[in-house]
């Protein structure tokens, strides 16, 4: 929608068009399909934290109980990801785990489940934790399990009734990352504030791929690089760890974070919004020094590079050892320890076109399933907040705060909807496709 008269000061932004590359989905279910229920999903049992060694058989641990469930769990996380984690954490390769393991969601029928799983980071060791999303269901007398990242997590997500339809359609296909520099990612802080940085890392420091960046300064208030979905880990903890499932198949990771935001399991955040600030939060173990995010990018289960990634609209480089190197943009470098040049840019390569918030008197504005007023609410967006548009459609007419009247709605990546009426994107004609 553009904008024709305010006394608040014009902001118009158009983005760029490119594609979405996902790849094709796998076609074996390892999880059968099972009735979808309508009724409410409890919250899960308390965590139940554990050691475990990475070289368990799963097939000890099959009995269809609650409590063996997180067992089964655990198992699966550590036979799959124990090795790397204590590759990461500089650990011998018969070393044993902690792990925790936090149900989140049943269905009613307490067959399917919902939750997170953790490797937790040895006390002496600076790293980001290993953490999963995970799946189960109860076939035949056993868990089946799934784990976030894998084929068989996708193909389970499109038939869990244990997530919203928003996150089916997040986690039932396998995306993957575009090539190249691009990220469509922001920095981790508000648009055109300046921070600082610790150096490019691993997930622990010395540990590859280099995955990880330590930020510092600004105001503290550590934000969404991208619009997503929020989960969080080690929830035991006051101030758990966050990680933001993005649509374009980057994942998200803040640890340190205190003072975090109010919203629940599996919310939508927008792009900019509010997670948290930076501290040195420990929920899932590990050491940290000096208030600071350390920032993770994954894809999937899979830790990537920011090496030769632009992100904020800055180009990231190692150098000769962890928690060296620069960011650079038009040719300025910036090393660790200089405050406060480094500028968030935001994502400056978005593959969508974007636009800015606007809620009038409103505190904050719905976003829905579709487009119209009497579709279910599926998250909320703020003031300010910049969103990017996937595609558009005609819906319900609706009065926005310039007294602009319009039926066009734009459909964010998420899946949610937002009247055009109050978003300012410099036209009131479609900045998007059609939506199929």
């Amino acid at each position: 929608m553009k904008r024709f008269s305010s006394s608040r000061r014009t902001r118009r932004l158009a983005g760029r068009w490119a594609s979405v590359c996902l790849a094709a989905v796998v076609s074996t279910a390892v999880l059968p399909g099972a009735p979808i229920s309508a009724a409410p999903i409890p919250a899960g049992p308390a965590a139940e934290e554990r050691s475990q060694s990475w070289q368990v058989a799963e097939s000890q641990l099959q009995p269809a109980d609650e409590s063996q469930l997180r067992q089964v769990v655990a198992a699966r996380l550590v036979n799959q990801h124990g090795q790397r984690a204590l590759a990461t954490y500089g650990r011998a390769a018969t070393d044993s785990v902690a792990t925790m393991v936090e149900p989140k969601r049943y269905a009613a029928n307490r067959n399917w489940v919902f939750g997170g799983g953790v490797i937790r980071v040895p006390s002496d060791v600076e790293a980001a934790p290993v953490a999963l999303l995970f799946l189960a269901q109860r076939v035949g007398g056993s868990w089946q399990v799934a784990l976030e990242g894998s084929p068989e997590f996708a193909v389970a997500a499109r038939q869990a009734p244990v997530l919203s339809q928003a996150e089916r359609d997040l986690f039932g296909r396998t995306s993957v990352a575009a090539a190249g520099t691009a990220t469509g990612l922001a920095l981790p802080w508000k648009l055109n504030q300046g921070w600082a940085h610790w150096g490019v890392h691993g997930d622990s420091g010395e540990s590859y791929p280099y995955n990880s960046i330590d930020f510092y300064g600004g105001d503290g208030d550590v934000r969404a690089s991208r619009a997503g979905y929020m989960y969080r880990f080690c929830t035991n903890a006051r101030w758990p760890y966050v990680k933001v499932v993005h649509d374009n198949g980057y994942t998200t990771g803040y640890y340190h974070i205190s003072n975090q935001t109010t919203k629940g399991e599996g919310a939508y955040v927008a792009a900019g919004e509010y997670l948290g600030r930076i501290d040195v939060q420990l929920p899932c173990g590990g050491r940290a020094n000096g208030d600071h995010v350390h920032w993770t990018l994954w894809r999937g289960n899979t830790a990537v590079t920011v090496v030769g990634k632009t992100i904020g609209g800055w180009t990231w480089y190692s150098g000769n050892a962890a928690y060296q190197g620069y960011a650079e943009r038009n040719g300025q470098k910036v090393y660790r320890n200089y405050c406060c040049p480094i500028v968030n840019y935001g994502p400056g390569d978005s593959s969508y076109p974007t636009g800015v918030v606007e809620t009038g008197t409103f505190s904050n504005i719905n976003v829905r399933s579709g487009p119209g007023a009497n579709y279910s609410v599926v998250g909320s967006v703020n003031d300010g907040d910049v969103i990017e548009i996937a595609c558009t459609a005609t819906g319900d007419y609706v009065t926005g705060p310039w007294n602009n009247r319009t039926n066009l709605w734009n459909r964010m990546p998420s899946g949610g909807y937002i009247s055009d009426a109050f978003v300012d994107t410099g036209t009131d004609d479609p900045v998007a496709g059609t939506c199929s």
